[in-house]
């Protein structure tokens, strides 16, 4: 098996570091002719995974978070040979969407599993909006887009020039408490299959391929990422306490059934907001497009070696 490894080698931070060492190790020894290819810049893991999904290899594995992930499906699906198979590595803050996969913690088991596993296809998502100049802009992703305080938690977490002490989930969660002490709700419209189901204010509107984010908030407990349908989550909690409740309950999957949660199914979800200004918008843990936006699920667009 001929493979490629593309790689974030910030991702994570320091963990992210300490878990490479012991998996390159591993990988390499189970595949001595693995090649490693390292993305420089934003962006450039999706130039990459272009240009290897072209290559003559069996499988691309992506090592590195969500936004890689994410970074690596888009490029791979904009490519030449979009079936190009894909395998992961967990190395990154949130890692929310190979939690849809019962993958090995050991590397040595790991790198055997892919090596063993099965080509399948499972869905992606592609969201269409428009720059400030009317532009269209297209982007596929892997597991979750978001809106609400989510992307600011996102943005967040993600902003340069802070120091990294806090890493995975705990930086997520502490993030999280500071976005909701500033909390004001969001306005804005969801329309899922062409049908309206909300309209005004609202705290998070979650269109879901895969069931985890931020940092392992179990948001969507039913999604299946290949039922050929996204799961959608609308939060409309006004409230700073109940928010707080509310998100509490996310990593046990708690908040199913509570009144101001409402779950839907779709194949297609437009958001449109009433201020422009206050519509931060996360795609997989990076904030790639601003403004409104229509996500549509792509079944069976995406091959997977789990």
């Amino acid at each position: 098996m001929k493979i490629a490894v593309l790689r974030n080698p910030i991702a994570g931070g320091r963990a992210g570091q300490k878990q490479w060492a012991p998996l390159l190790a591993a990988f390499r020894h189970r595949f001595p002719d693995l090649e490693i290819h390292e993305s420089r810049s934003s962006g450039d893991a999706r130039r990459l995974a272009r240009e290897l999904a072209a290559g003559p290899y069996d499988v691309i594995v992506v090592a590195g978070g969500d936004g890689t992930i994410s970074d690596v499906v888009d490029g791979v699906l904009t490519s030449s040979r979009p079936e190009m198979p894909l395998a992961f590595l967990p190395i990154g803050t949130g890692c929310d969407f190979i939690r849809n996969f019962k993958l090995p913690s050991d590397p040595a088991a790991l790198a055997e599993h892919i090596t063993n596993a099965s080509v399948r296809r499972i869905d992606a998502g592609l969201l269409v909006s428009r720059d400030a100049s009317g532009n269209e802009q297209r982007r596929h992703f892997a597991n979750i887009a978001s809106v609400g305080i989510s992307g600011e938690i996102v943005d967040a977490v993600n902003a340069p020039g802070r120091r990294r002490i806090l890493n995975g989930p705990l930086r997520f969660t502490v993030h999280a408490a500071l976005a909701i002490l500033r909390y004001r709700p969001y306005d804005f419209e969801v329309l899922i299959d062409g049908m309206q189901v909300h309209q005004g204010q609202l705290a998070i509107a979650a269109i879901a391929n895969g069931g985890w984010f931020g940092g392992g908030m179990h948001i969507t407990p039913d999604a299946d990422v290949a039922d050929g349908l996204f799961d959608i989550a609308v939060m409309r909690e006004e409230k700073i306490l109940g928010l707080l409740n509310l998100l509490g309950r996310l990593h046990s999957a708690g908040h199913v059934g509570h009144p101001l949660l409402s779950f839907h199914k779709g194949r297609r979800v437009e958001v449109r907001p009433r201020d422009p200004k206050r519509f931060p918008v996360e795609i997989d843990g990076e904030m790639p497009i601003r403004g409104g936006f229509v996500a549509e699920i792509l079944p069976q667009a995406l091959t997977i070696r789990t």
